[in-house]
């Protein structure tokens, strides 16, 4: 599709129901809605098919326990074998986001992620960008938190924030939910409306919910690789990056 197809480019938050066509009209049958997100849906039924049978994973404590647990432990993100395993923890970048540690959670990236702006960037720009914005937003996110967590540790063991955050697993699908966030944004009419939003929101997680701050930083960093990878799609008309990536 192209972007000025799309009558929610011109707002300022350019989320739309799941059942919404871009262009404002309606979809013929059920298999082109399916179409237009197909990754948004294989999503939502992949956690849950993951959590009936392996149940939810543990963030600490993975050594002993149902293989179920174990099994979720080795194939989510840790910090430390950003030195110890380099390229087992870079492929974690694409396991991570299957699992989730608690109803809150799956319930958070379901409903507060894939049901708006997940599946509104789908239907806007396509699958194939979706798909590739939010997985480079992992492996952006495991190269540049795996240097500083273990630059931090280094420099810093004793600091209850980054030993607390070095020592948990990481897993979940809200990195690649505020990176789309981001691309959202930058399609948006207000390039920094819903940007800044996002720091209002992790703001409000950390001093009123009582959410890490090293979460709300991963949050806000996403963001900010969406947001910019968009931009360096659009800026390069010539390689056709644009044409390739941003076409349902």
């Amino acid at each position: 599709m192209n972007l000025t197809e799309s009558k929610y480019a011109k707002r300022w938050v350019p989320y739309m129901w799941p059942w919404a066509h871009p262009t404002g009209g309606v979809y013929s049958n059920f298999w082109e809605w399916l179409k237009s997100r197909k990754f948004s849906v294989f999503y939502i039924i992949a956690i849950w098919a993951v959590f009936a049978v392996l149940g939810f994973a543990s963030r600490r404590n993975c050594e002993t326990g149902p293989w179920q647990i174990v099994l979720q432990c080795n194939w989510s993100m840790w910090m430390a074998e950003y030195k110890t395993n380099f390229w087992h923890f870079m492929a974690t970048s694409f396991t991570a986001p299957w699992f989730h540690n608690d109803f809150v959670h799956i319930l958070f990236v379901m409903l507060f992620g894939f049901s708006f702006p997940v599946q509104s960037f789908e239907a806007q720009h396509g699958t194939k960008a979706t798909i590739i914005i939010y997985f480079l937003s992992y492996v952006f996110i495991a190269l540049f938190n795996g240097w500083l967590f273990n630059t931090l540790i280094t420099y810093w063991p004793d600091e209850k924030l980054v030993s607390h955050g070095f020592s948990r697993g990481w897993m979940g699908g809200s990195v690649g939910i505020f990176a789309l966030i981001g691309a959202l944004s930058y399609f948006s009419s207000k390039k920094w409306f819903m940007y800044s939003l996002v720091f209002a929101f992790e703001l409000m997680n950390h001093f009123l919910l009582g959410n890490n701050l090293y979460i709300s930083f991963i949050h806000i960093t996403s963001s900010s690789f969406g947001w910019i990878a968009c931009w360096i799609w659009q800026v390069t008309p010539k390689s056709g990056i644009n044409k390739r990536f941003f076409s349902s």
